[in-house]
């Protein structure tokens, strides 16, 4: 994958590897770009959008995607003048099928650091699949309208190793080893909890599970969340018990058949877990595919 740059300026980065480029110093957000839809099946163009500190649109740019590994892994932000230190940008996605509303949407919100090259994880989750829209402040998060602010204090460091699974081969999630043999597991409605194997606690360890979604927009793979993860994906209990998040307990108990209706579009098929591997955190790329596919979750088969 290539890394690209906007002069607000964008740079985006298609590719794996960033290991040929020379190191950048400068103040940058850096973006990291993941989607859990299938290309080209379920999205076939991204469109970028850069709204500099002072209101205006410094880049508006529109990607054909057909092919998973040309679809871009990062954008590069730099400072477009010493004005664009004094407020936030604003960066939002848009994925489209044929042209189509967007299938899937998010914003943030975020002011540079002078001196930092910030890591800003921006994954295109099928909670957000068709969703129909937050306000101008917000964000599609989780399958449900959440502030689109990024205190940037709290965002890590740029490290490739954070982003292209091909730098962290010994760390990187391997989706069809972790998450294809899933079990499916019954969910209690009263607090959207569901049972962890006991063989998944190791003393002073991750817990080695995984926790992954049927989406009917995509029925016939599971999608894995992110652990410690409230608004997007899971939490482990003081019961020892895992949590899903609002909006994918929302969707999962939303029975109603009519996706124009449903408060969120797609709707949560099922909860599945998985004992082969350690639980999948936020700042974990997934392990490079063949056909460049990453983070579009497993096909499940028999263990």
């Amino acid at each position: 994958m290539k890394r690209f740059f906007v002069a607000a300026a964008v740079t985006l980065a298609i590719g794996t590897s960033l290991a040929c480029q020379r190191e950048d110093t400068r103040t940058q957000v850096t973006v990291a770009l993941t989607s859990e839809t299938e290309i080209p099946k379920e999205l076939d163009t991204l469109e970028v959008v850069v709204i500099d500190a002072d209101g205006s649109e410094t880049s508006r740019v529109l990607h054909d995607v057909q092919n998973p590994r040309f679809f871009p892994a990062t954008l590069a932000l730099v400072p477009r003048s010493a004005d664009s230190l004094k407020g936030s940008l604003t960066i939002e996605l848009r994925g489209y099928l044929n042209g189509q509303d967007a299938q899937v949407f998010r914003r943030a919100v975020v002011s540079y650091v002078e001196g930092r090259t910030l890591l800003l994880p921006m994954p295109l989750r099928m909670a957000c699949f068709n969703f129909k829209g937050c306000g101008t402040n917000e964000t599609c998060s989780g399958g449900t309208c959440e502030p689109a602010a990024i205190d940037p204090n709290k965002l890590s460091d740029f490290d490739e190793r954070l982003v292209f699974g091909r730098a962290a081969q010994e760390s990187c999630f391997d989706e069809d080893t972790c998450i294809a043999e899933s079990v499916k597991v019954p969910v209690v409605p009263a607090d959207c909890s569901f049972a962890i194997p006991e063989s998944a606690f190791r003393e002073g360890e991750r817990p080695r599970v995984n926790v992954s979604i049927r989406w009917k927009a995509a029925p016939n793979r599971v999608i894995v969340l992110d652990s410690a993860d409230p608004v997007e994906g899971w939490t482990l209990g003081e019961d020892r018990r895992g949590h899903l998040s609002r909006g994918v307990c929302a969707s999962l108990l939303d029975l109603e058949p009519d996706p124009k209706k449903r408060v969120i579009f797609d709707q949560a098929l099922d909860v599945w877990v998985s004992t082969k591997c350690s639980a999948k955190v936020a700042l974990q790329p997934f392990c490079t595919s063949k056909d460049g596919h990453v983070g579009i979750g497993a096909a499940l088969r028999s263990p």
